[in-house]
């Protein structure tokens, strides 16, 4: 962690933005209280390069770009002297909106946008200022510009004031620039961690080491809900290189002096576990036991009107069960941490999504005070929400602190898939009705799952939807099971966007409808999300024939504060079963500020090939009540020969600022299984949608 000494020695012109008890304020360096470090800060060095420290953790969606690029607006600061560096771990570094230091939601730029802008701005007016006084030319005649002060025709570049600024007083109300004046927001610029990763030097956790330190991997359960009763290690002991084999809550772990040596070791553990609630189960009898648990009473988190009369005297109706599997996040770097807790100090270097977990996990196992700790985040080999758990963080502290050195722990891709922390399995039981003129007046949703959010994810997307339904009842029902289950991108909305929207279109059906008409008075209230909607269509071509494949779908969702549509253009092989997706027309909308393009578009496109992904391909398959993928060979992926073509087209609205880095996801799903019905009869009711379902169903 970075302290206030430090943060004094790092020359320049440094403003810290600390969270205080009214809130973020902006702080000059001598001016952080003793006992306080900045949560987020900028510097400006004596030669005139700009650092931004970033609070948020870089996977891959150009945070560590969108984020120092605020600020260089503001500042007028050329980007090619911008230098990103990630925060340190610390309670005085957390998102202001959501209490965490926390990566996710889709939350890092429209949470820090307003924050970071006034940073940029108040360095410009000190700079400034402090310019003025020391040419002693008035401030009004002076320009901020491109990392320079312009005075006539002379020209200073900022460094040459970055000490002196250190002595004005910070502006209370900076002068934020006019949108119109924008140099960078609204451009897609270089992003600053592709050099790192091009040329080799970005670090990921994988890639971490320390003097003195030791491998260790851990056999787990063949089965959820298992524990090690009994522990035959002097097979493993007896391999040369073995420090020591240390029985964890999670598992049995081998700790060895190189991964290979701890690889081999673990082959020859004997390991009686005990039993477990879903010892024997296969695939099946997780969905009997969902659709049972069905039955159950649930939790009404919405209720207006009398949902369950209108459906009884409606003209159409649908009623409808979906089934949705576990998914595997499939980060393209299996987790890994590098642990070291000491008398004095505890280290981790961990690529992680949740900072303030971090530092939970290392306080509690280590005992030692935060101050002692520090947690460097690395770069993440992707993350989708599955590195917001820290789990493997506390096993590689836990086998640190008993072994007296650094550990290393890594998880092989089969340890990875079986560890569980899957996107929850989900029963979903949808009546929808409309009356003789094909208006929608009630929908009962009641969903079976896994809570996650304290069973506020459960039923996200619906209970908060936009559709104007007179009458409606949601509910959700908490499914107790030793499945571990987590965050999956975009959360709730993976599975209600697919029931919701594929049910609506199956209401347009049986009412000889059009699915885009019918959203459109559903949404009558509601502009921003009409105009997403009428634009996807337009640029589709809705009503005419596909420029590719045989039929067209349409779906929308409103998620992590932005309004998405996509339509899927998709043929059927009848023969085989097997489903193309050829071309996919995404919009989005994000609220009033586009800050870099290709972000968004990067960020959408991604959403869809994992939206394709989940709707075609995968699930979690069990077998014995274990985890039967062990690799990708068993649990299958969109290639890249089967993505389709995917246009992404980005509006703005006055309203507040919308993420980007989920909302991309939810509608594709259902967009493909719609085109399947309007283009092929096909009534989908469960993913994925793999060859041998879709023959059962012609």
């Amino acid at each position: 962690m970075l302290t206030r000494r430090e943060l004094l020695k790092m020359g320049g012109l440094t403003l810290s933005v600390m969270l205080m008890p009214d809130g973020y304020r902006l702080l000059k360096a001598q001016e952080v209280p003793k006992g306080y470090s900045p949560n987020v800060w900028i510097n400006l060095s004596m030669d005139n390069y700009l650092t931004v420290f970033v609070n948020k953790s870089e996977m891959g969606q150009g945070v560590y770009t969108g984020l120092p690029m605020i600020v260089a607006e503001e500042l007028d600061f050329p980007w090619d002297r911008v230098r990103v560096k990630p925060a340190p771990a610390g309670k005085p570094y957390v998102d202001p909106k959501m209490g965490l230091q926390l990566t996710g939601g889709s939350t890092s730029v429209r949470n820090m946008y307003q924050t970071l802008r006034f940073a940029g701005a108040s360095m410009r007016e000190m700079l400034l200022s402090s310019a003025s006084k020391k040419l002693g030319i008035p401030k009004e005649h002076l320009k901020a510009e491109d990392g320079f002060i312009r005075a006539g025709d002379r020209l200073y570049p900022y460094g040459e004031f970055s000490e002196l600024a250190m002595k004005e007083n910070l502006p209370l109300r900076p002068r934020l620039k006019d949108s119109k004046d924008f140099k960078y927001i609204g451009r897609s610029l270089p992003r600053l961690d592709v050099p790192e990763k091009v040329h080799g030097k970005a670090v990921f956790g994988i890639d971490t080491f320390m003097d003195n330190m030791v491998y260790a991997v851990i056999e787990r359960p063949p089965y959820f809900g298992a524990k090690a009763l009994r522990v035959d290690a002097s097979g493993a002991r007896s391999v040369p290189g073995v420090l020591d084999v240390i029985t964890l809550t999670s598992g049995v772990a081998v700790c060895a002096d190189s991964f290979w040596t701890c690889q081999k070791a673990r082959e020859k553990l004997k390991v009686e576990w005990s039993e477990s609630f879903v010892k024997g189960w296969e695939d099946g009898d997780f969905e009997k036991y969902f659709l049972h648990k069905l039955k159950d009473r649930g939790t009404a988190t919405e209720r207006k009107g009398n949902a369950e009369r209108a459906y009884e005297i409606a003209k159409y109706k649908v009623e409808e069960t979906y089934v949705q599997p576990y998914l595997y996040h499939a980060t393209m770097e299996p987790m890994a941490c590098l642990a070291w807790v000491g008398e004095r100090e505890c280290l981790v270097y961990a690529p992680t999504q949740s900072q303030t977990w971090v530092l939970e996990a290392a306080r509690r196992i280590s005992g030692l005070p935060e101050d002692r700790i520090k947690v460097i985040t690395t770069y993440l080999g992707g993350g989708f929400g599955r590195k917001a758990n820290v789990e493997f963080v506390a096993e590689a502290l836990e086998l640190s602190k008993k072994l007296k050195r650094p550990v290393k722990l890594l998880y092989t891709r089969e340890d990875d898939i079986r560890s569980g922390y899957f996107r929850p399995y989900s029963a979903t039981r949808i009546r929808l009705s409309a009356d003789d003129k094909g208006n929608v007046n009630s929908l009962s949703f009641k969903i079976a799952v896994q809570p996650l959010l304290g069973g506020r994810a459960s039923v996200e997307g619906v209970d908060n939807m936009f559709y104007d339904i007179p009458n409606l009842l949601v509910e959700r029902v908490d499914v107790e099971l030793p499945v571990s289950s987590w965050f999956w991108r975009s959360v709730g909305s993976t599975h209600n966007a697919f029931s919701l929207e594929n049910a609506l279109d199956r209401i347009a059906y049986e009412s000889k409808q059009d699915p885009v008409d019918l959203r459109l008075r559903l949404l009558r209230d509601n502009p921003v999300a009409q105009r997403v909607i009428q634009r996807a269509a337009e640029l589709a071509g809705w009503g005419r024939r596909p420029k590719h494949g045989q039929a067209m779908g349409i779906a929308y969702h409103y998620s992590f504060g932005s309004h998405a549509c996509h339509v899927a253009e998709v043929s059927l092989d009848r023969k085989s079963g097997k489903v193309r997706v050829h071309r996919v027309i995404a919009v989005i909308d994000v609220g009033p500020v586009i800050v870099h393009p290709d972000l968004i578009v990067s960020q959408v496109e991604g959403g869809v090939i994992m939206g394709l992904s989940m709707a075609l391909k995968e699930a979690v398959s069990f077998s014995n009540g274990g985890v039967a993928n062990n690799n990708f060979h068993t649990y299958s992926l969109l290639r890249m020969d089967q993505a389709p073509k995917v246009e992404v087209h980005i509006l703005t609205s006055r309203r507040e600022m919308g993420g980007v880095g989920e909302p991309g996801l939810p509608p594709t799903a259902p967009a493909v299984a719609n085109a399947l019905l309007w283009g092929y009869g096909l009534r989908i009711n469960r993913l994925p949608m793999t060859p041998d379902y879709i023959r059962s169903l012609l």
